[in-house]
């Protein structure tokens, strides 16, 4: 899924260290937001976008490298930004689109001479807790869209719609989610890959719906038609 997103966002940068074993620099931060084309989300009004976020994942070409060894640090002024990378290699970008004004240094921790691949997706917010309003829920599906089609440019004929929310629990954990509306009840759950599909209907975003879920997945994500 992500990988299909890679497109939106700039597809994949292959970048190289400097020339230091501790922090050295590494990008500017307008080049990182040229290379992510984090500037395409930031352009769209923060109310048109509000509903999503934008995650990154790192992946170093050295196999000896755990993703969650490396910090990419944002120097501006006095401030300092860190930008830690997950187990997964997946890590939030902490894009501030005003630093962009004063361009600061992007520093790494990463060995020198090592390369990593670089790919940005958008992923929905969801509310904490168990009750979910399901109409705010796919609000996020509805909106990424909406970000697609207006910041996307020509390649929008290229990439998916999002059709609905999957959520991903541990390999083979059995588990549920439970639709309620006026429609009554329906119950949707995991297969075997711990993968359970929620997707995007038009009845139940007019019936006052709500979803329980029995645990909290590991992550959530948009369906790619």
């Amino acid at each position: 899924m992500k990988t299909l997103l890679i497109m939106i966002l700039g597809g994949a940068a292959l970048l190289s260290t400097g020339a230091r074993a501790a922090d050295r620099d590494w990008t500017s931060y307008n080049d990182l937001l040229h290379i992510t084309r984090l500037d395409k989300f930031y352009a769209a009004p923060a109310m048109q976008r509000d509903k999503v976020r934008v995650l990154g994942t790192m992946t170093p070409k050295n196999p000896a490298i755990a993703p969650s060894s490396i910090v990419f640090t944002v120097i501006h002024g006095e401030e300092k930004k860190r930008v830690e990378v997950g187990a997964d290699g997946t890590f939030d970008p902490a894009i501030d689109a005003q630093w962009a004004k004063d361009n600061p240094r992007v520093i790494t921790n990463m060995p020198p001479g090592e390369k990593a691949g670089f790919s940005f997706a958008l992923v929905p917010l969801v509310p904490p807790g168990l009750q979910l309003d399901y109409a705010m829920l796919m609000a996020s599906v509805q909106q990424s869209n909406a970000l697609i089609r207006s910041q996307a440019g020509l390649l929008r004929f290229m990439l998916p719609t999002f059709t609905g929310i999957q959520m991903q629990y541990r390999s083979g954990q059995v588990t549920s989610v439970r639709i309620s509306s006026d429609q009554g009840e329906r119950t949707l759950s995991t297969d075997a890959t711990g993968l359970l599909r929620l997707p995007l209907d038009e009845v139940l975003l007019r019936s006052n719906s709500q979803v329980t879920l029995q645990q909290r997945p590991q992550s959530f994500d948009f369906i790619a038609d």
